[in-house]
């Protein structure tokens, strides 16, 4: 694919130069990676190397879980922490920038993060955030295929930090540091139809990612809607074997705004359920997220003070979910 013909307001680029370690293909790329980021944020990235036998076995093991009796499902719903089943109507995005959502999003979902025994040294240290997955004991297969795919985005996600590093006119390793032990969440989700005539109610409603960058798998169905800083609603490029990428909160702090993350939502005006399966990708528990000096000048001063990434997770999680609000200091 040309990257030279690929520059509308949601690209596609083809990556797989760079992946391939082509002389100039991660400046070349980066380039094209900033001018989107400055606009919309969002671009679709093709040549990734990801098996489409892993894409769709997490599809298909996302359709069987969502399928499975409510009660089972309901043996594996999220506790203190985000991880399992999340039934509709347990997610109301308050911390939305535009719009008042007083409605619950039409989805229902499953979280998966790091694969860890129970005896592990994070887990018995009481770390937050850390906690072994929840698997559903009549799918066999389910966590074989979702791991795969869990472990394949992360690599995917991690190794297009010196992209956007060097979007940033920044050395290509800069973001390592805050990387050694990213926070990765695979959401596994099933949409709704909309209910006609509720305009007020979203499968997701409009909000911004708040971790890094998120790799999304195309989906079957159309749904995903991008909101321009004009204030339009645009589909991104629906082109199958793709993942559709956003920069996130974290990433629009590091660049000062320069990368702001753009509202995004799901409407799904099809007829039969919609599955979609986004990876997160954020820093460390511990990285203390600052602007990055390339993106800060006398005349551009600091926005953001330092934060502490888990602070941020924390405080985001006790505002959306319902089974967080009365959660203690430190869950």
């Amino acid at each position: 694919m040309d990257l030279s013909l690929a520059e509308g307001r949601i690209p596609v680029l083809d990556i797989g130069p760079f992946l391939r370690g082509e002389p100039g293909a991660r400046e070349e790329l980066a380039g094209h990676v900033a001018r989107s980021c400055e606009d919309t944020g969002f671009l679709v990235f093709a040549g990734h190397g990801i098996s489409q036998s892993l894409i769709d076995g997490c599809f298909g093991a996302a359709a069987e879980f969502f399928a499975l009796p409510e009660e089972q499902k309901m043996e594996l719903k999220i506790g203190e922490l985000n991880i399992g089943f999340l039934p509709t109507g347990a997610q109301v995005i308050r911390t939305s920038k535009i719009a008042e959502v007083k409605k619950p999003n039409l989805n229902e979902s499953f979280y998966i993060s790091h694969d860890r025994a129970p005896d592990d040294p994070d887990i018995l240290a009481g770390k937050p955030f850390i906690a072994p997955n929840k698997w559903p004991p009549a799918l066999p297969a389910f966590r074989t295929a979702t791991m795969a795919y869990f472990g394949a985005m992360q690599g995917l996600a991690h190794s297009m930090l010196p992209v956007f590093a060097e979007a940033l006119d920044l050395a290509p390793d800069y973001f390592n540091r805050d990387f050694r032990d990213p926070t990765c969440t695979l959401r596994l989700i099933r949409y709704q139809p909309q209910p006609e005539g509720e305009v007020d109610r979203f499968g997701f409603a409009p909000h911004i990612d708040t971790n890094f960058t998120t790799y999304l798998a195309q989906s079957a169905l159309p749904g995903l809607e991008v909101r321009t800083r004009e204030g339009e609603w645009l589909k991104p490029p629906a082109i199958p074997g793709t993942f559709v990428v956003n920069t996130a909160e974290m990433l629009g702090r590091y660049s000062n705004d320069r990368f702001a993350p753009t509202p995004h939502r799901v409407v799904n005006g099809n007829k039969e359920m919609r599955y979609a399966i986004p990876f997160f990708y954020g820093p460390d528990n511990d990285a203390v997220i600052e602007c990055v000096p390339s993106c800060v000048s006398e005349a551009n001063p600091a926005r953001y003070e330092k934060l502490l990434y888990l602070d941020h997770r924390l405080k985001l999680n006790r505002t959306n979910f319902a089974h967080r609000q009365a959660a203690p200091a430190g869950a």
